[in-house]
C-alpha cells in the first residue's frame, strides 16, 4: 500500500511508489464499462470481501505519474463529502496503466440519463442542488474542478436523489497557472475558449459556476446551447447580445425557461469571470419554476413568428384575443370532470405556425 503524503496546506504531494498489482489475482468478474484515449473504467469485485469497486485504469503511454497521483490526492482529499465519488486508498499500477479503486455507481453517469428534451425540472434542479454542494466544498478547500460536465458525474438512483462528482484528474488549485490541451469543447468558458491550444490561463472558481450552468442548460434541454463560448458561434453571440441588452430578442433556445431560471443563467452564463456569480446562487433558485409550460411556451414562439409589418394595433388585438383563448383553455384544464375533446391538449391548436425557424441543429450531448 502506498503512503501519501500531504503538505499542510493539502495541495501538493510527494512522488512515490506504487505497489503493482496483477488484476486477476485480487478482482474477480472485471467487466469493461467504458474507455476512451487513456481511460479505461471496468467493475470488479475484490476477492477477499466480494464488493462491488470500479477500477480507473489510466494508461501510462497518455499520463504522467505526478498527474496521477495528483488526481488520486484531490479524491481521495474530497470524498468524505456525500455528493463526491469515493475514492479508496489502493491506488496501484498494471505493466501498461495507473489505476483508481473507486466506488462503483450502480446507474454509470449522467450522460446516459439526458436524451433530447432533457431530464425535466425536479430532477434536474436535484443534481444542480447536488453538483453545486459538491463544488461548493473544493471551492471552501481552494480547489476548482474544471470538467463539470454529464459524463463525469455519476449516478446512484434513477431518480437522480444521489449523484455525485468525479473525475478529479483536471483540478487544480485556485490561481493555478495551466495550459489550454482541448479544443472547441461546448462546456468551456470563454476565457478558455479563446485562448490558443496551449495557451497559459489561471485557474479560477468562476470556471466551474459557467460549466454549472451549461449543465443546468443541458439537463433540461438535452441540448448545448451552443458549441463554442466565443464570436464565431452565432448562437453564443445571440446570448452575449441580448444578456447586454443590445437586443429585446430573446435566443431561441432559451425560449422554454421562466424569466426566474434566465436570471439565474444571466448570472452563472456571465462572458466576464470577476462579474460571474458563484456555485452557490443556484440554491435561492431551487423554489421557483424553472420551465415554461406548454401554453406558455406556445406563446412566447407564437409573439415572437408575428409579422414585422404588423400594426402596433393588429398586435394589440391579436395578443388581448390570444389571451383570452389561453384563460379559456387553462379554465377547461383545471375542471373536475373535463370533455376530452376540450381539455386535451393534443387537440389545442393555434392557427400560427408555432415552430421556431432554423433551430433544428440542436446538438445532442
Amino acid at each position: 500500500m502506498c503512503e501519501v503524503r500531504r503538505s499542510s496546506s493539502s495541495h501538493s504531494i510527494k512522488m512515490m511508489e506504487l505497489p503493482k498489482v496483477e488484476v486477476n489475482l485480487q478482482f474477480t468478474a472485471v467487466r469493461l464499462l467504458k474507455e476512451s484515449s487513456r481511460v479505461k473504467v471496468f467493475s470488479a469485485r475484490r476477492l477477499k470481501s466480494n464488493s462491488k469497486v470500479a477500477l480507473k485504469h489510466v494508461q501510462k503511454e497518455a499520463t504522467k505519474k505526478k498527474d496521477f497521483l495528483s488526481e488520486f490526492h484531490y479524491n481521495n482529499l474530497l470524498c468524505s463529502h456525500q455528493n463526491i465519488l469515493t475514492c479508496f486508498n489502493e491506488p496501484f499500477e498494471t505493466d501498461s496503466s495507473f489505476v483508481l479503486t473507486q466506488e462503483l455507481a450502480p446507474y454509470g453517469d449522467l450522460s446516459k440519463f439526458v436524451k433530447k428534451g432533457g431530464i425535466g425540472e425536479i430532477r434536474g434542479k436535484r443534481v444542480a442542488r447536488q453538483v453545486a454542494q459538491a463544488l461548493e466544498f473544493m471551492h471552501e478547500k481552494d480547489l476548482v474542478h474544471r470538467d463539470v460536465c454529464t459524463e463525469n458525474i455519476f449516478v446512484f438512483d434513477r431518480e437522480l436523489s444521489l449523484v455525485k462528482l468525479g473525475d478529479f484528474s483536471k483540478t487544480q488549485q485556485e490561481g493555478a497557472l495551466v495550459k489550454k490541451l482541448k479544443v472547441g469543447s461546448p462546456w468551456a468558458p470563454p476565457k478558455v475558449s479563446v485562448a490558443v491550444y496551449n495557451e497559459g490561463y489561471h485557474v479560477h472558481s468562476s470556471q466551474d459556476a459557467w460549466q454549472l450552468g451549461i449543465l443546468i442548460f443541458v439537463c433540461l434541454t438535452g441540448s448545448y446551447p451552443w458549441s463554442s463560448a466565443d464570436i464565431t458561434d452565432r448562437h453564443y453571440n445571440s446570448w452575449v447580445a441580448w444578456l447586454k441588452r443590445k437586443t429585446t430578442k430573446m435566443p431561441p433556445r432559451f425560449r422554454c425557461f421562466t424569466p426566474r431560471l434566465l436570471r439565474l443563467l444571466r448570472r452563472l452564463l456571465e462572458p466576464k469571470p470577476e462579474k460571474r456569480t458563484s456555485v452557490k446562487e443556484v440554491y435561492k433558485y431551487l423554489s421557483d419554476p424553472w420551465l415554461l409550460d406548454e401554453i406558455d411556451s406556445l406563446r412566447i414562439k407564437a409573439n415572437n413568428k408575428l409579422p414585422k409589418i404588423m400594426s402596433d394595433s393588429t398586435k394589440s388585438l391579436f395578443t388581448r384575443l390570444e389571451r383570452k383563448l389561453i384563460d379559456l383553455v387553462r379554465s377547461q384544464l383545471r375542471q373536475p370532470d373535463p370533455q376530452p375533446e376540450i381539455v386535451n391538449k393534443k387537440h389545442v391548436h393555434f392557427s400560427f405556425d408555432t415552430e421556431l425557424a432554423n433551430d433544428a441543429d440542436d446538438a445532442t450531448p
